[in-house]
């Protein structure tokens, strides 16, 4: 190991390629379809829409998850060509010392969101317990008012914290066969859950046509949006936290291209789906349990299901949750704690590995007081809520590198040289052009976002308001034309040129010997010095 490379960030050998296009599609639906996705899309319902206006805008959520669909296809297509985790790939644009910055920004919303996260697996753990001991929701709470939870809550958030702590230890190649059956049992349940909600409403519900509470015409239309664009920065910003890994996920694909077909076929589909789902649910709940709360949080709707139906129900009860507790591990698990390990690991490669990194981020995520977060008004949520305005600007950078700018063609071995001979060492480690493109891709949101954040404090015109609303297709956009400008006015060293030789033995075809069975594949780490050598002589 070196300052810039280990073998958790070296591109992988042909050994461990080993995701096909069926694991890609089942691992989208493991985690595309989870309690912050359904619960998040019946949150509309709240905040003043119809049923009907609320599956408009989820249709014109084809414009969203086209756009997801589209950023994570073209963000992570370099992760199947090259093998390398986003931590490594990011350097081209950045700089090998520049690129700490987009890691610093993912390892931030890694450890808040796995907090988040965790505490959504709580619940649906404190509801698999009540449902076994329905005494579990009448434990005695030891905690004061300004805790935020309760004594359950916490007993179930350190169970589910306690649970997620192995699989952390794993290989990220081996979660295929946890991400088929999780992505099984949650889709089954998931229909399982909106079936018996419309059979037993008989309708869509009351909100179908009469909204929560009235707004005038105008709001609706911006609320529509905001929600559009909230389910746009929460994917495709590539918030490891989430929910997104795509490059670093990618790298394990047996042939470039493959995560595509997962990606295509699975995101639109389930987030969509999971969307609708939700929303009708969450409408037909209204009508046949007229004295609970708005039961958005799909949670909270699992035990209104408990306390008003027959015992029988408790089974059913908690064999939905269970499915959900699996999908919400593969998101925390996965989406937050392993890709952020991977950035820790590119961070400081002499020190940290993934299990490292991931158990730091879990660590990390515990000590946010979750609880706090989603319990309390504050503007925390908000501030990672909206954390896209500064998200879409590294997307736009990389995007427009990547693929514009490079058309595909990367130096592998010149993103782990930190020395003058790299393509990518700039000046000193970083690439002034891409601070400049991030900075002014996020202006133009700052307004908005402050006044989201810190409402009472920060008023503005409704113009950046709006402006925030757009933010993630605005940022992407802004700093991906700025990037090209400043490529054209003053073009970087090494554009479109590739490697003459395969330096890491990634592209070679790996074949097991005969009787080599159990045999580790020969370390093609060690064959990286000696190219460093060689650029030294040249």
């Amino acid at each position: 190991t070196t300052p810039y490379i280990n073998r958790d960030i070296i591109p992988l050998p042909p050994s461990r390629q080993t995701w096909s296009k069926k694991v890609f599609v089942f691992f989208w639906f493991a985690t595309a379809i989870n309690i912050a996705e359904w619960s998040g899309a019946s949150a509309s319902l709240a905040l003043g829409l119809t049923v009907s206006q609320a599956i408009i805008g989820e249709t014109l959520d084809a414009i969203r998850c086209f756009s997801i669909t589209a950023a994570l296809v073209i963000s992570g297509y370099g992760g199947g060509q090259w093998h390398v985790p986003f931590a490594v790939i990011n350097r081209a644009p950045w700089g090998l010392r520049g690129s700490w910055f987009p890691l610093l920004n993912r390892v931030l919303l890694s450890c808040c969101w796995y907090g988040v996260q965790g505490w959504f697996g709580g619940q649906m753990t404190k509801v698999m317990i009540g449902a076994i001991w329905p005494s579990f929701y009448d434990m005695p709470n030891t905690f004061g008012p300004d805790a935020a939870m309760e004594t359950n809550d916490f007993v179930a958030f350190v169970i589910f914290w306690l649970v997620c702590l192995p699989l952390l230890l794993l290989k990220p190649e081996f979660y295929r066969i946890p991400a088929i059956i999780s992505a099984v049992l949650v889709l089954v349940a998931a229909l399982a859950v909106f079936l018996w909600a419309f059979v037993k409403q008989g309708n869509g519900g009351p909100l179908f046509s009469n909204p929560e509470y009235v707004r005038a015409s105008s709001q609706l239309a911006w609320v529509m949006v905001k929600c559009i664009n909230s389910g746009i920065g929460g994917w495709a910003g590539q918030r490891s936290l989430t929910r997104s890994a795509l490059l670093d996920f990618s790298r394990y694909a047996v042939h470039p291209g493959d995560q595509v077909y997962g990606q295509i076929l699975s995101i639109p589909l389930c987030l969509l789906g999971s969307n609708i789902l939700g929303i009708i649910t969450t409408s037909c709940a209204r009508g046949f349990y007229p004295n609970e709360p708005l039961l958005w949080k799909l949670y909270d709707l699992l035990q209104a299901i408990q306390r008003n139906e027959a015992p029988v129900a408790r089974a059913a009860v908690f064999f939905a949750a269970f499915a959900f507790f699996l999908s919400q591990m593969s998101v925390t698990v996965v989406a937050c704690g392993v890709v952020g390990g991977m950035d820790l690991a590119a961070l400081c490669p002499r020190y940290i590995d993934i299990r490292r990194g991931s158990l730091i981020i879990a660590v990390i995520g515990i000590c946010i007081d979750p609880w706090k977060i989603m319990n309390t008004a504050n503007s925390f949520i908000s501030a990672i809520s909206g954390y896209a305005v500064f998200l879409g600007p590294l997307t736009g950078i990389m995007f427009a590198d990547y693929h514009l700018l490079r058309h595909r063609r990367i130096k592998l071995s010149h993103l782990f040289l930190p020395q003058t001979g790299s393509d990518y060492w700039f000046w000193h480690g970083l690439n002034w052009r891409a601070p400049i493109a991030w900075v002014l891709g996020v202006w133009a949101s700052l307004p908005g976002f402050c006044a989201s954040v810190t409402p009472a404090s920060v008023i503005v015109s409704d113009a950046w308001v709006h402006v925030y609303y757009l933010s993630w297709p605005l940022s992407v956009c802004i700093s991906a034309s700025v990037w090209m400008i400043l490529n054209t006015i003053s073009p970087a060293p090494g554009i479109g040129e590739a490697d003459d030789n395969d330096v890491f033995g990634t592209f070679e075809k790996f074949q097991e010997p005969k009787g080599s069975e159990g045999k580790e594949e020969p370390d093609h780490l060690n064959k990286f010095p000696m190219h460093i050598a060689s650029l030294d002589h040249a």
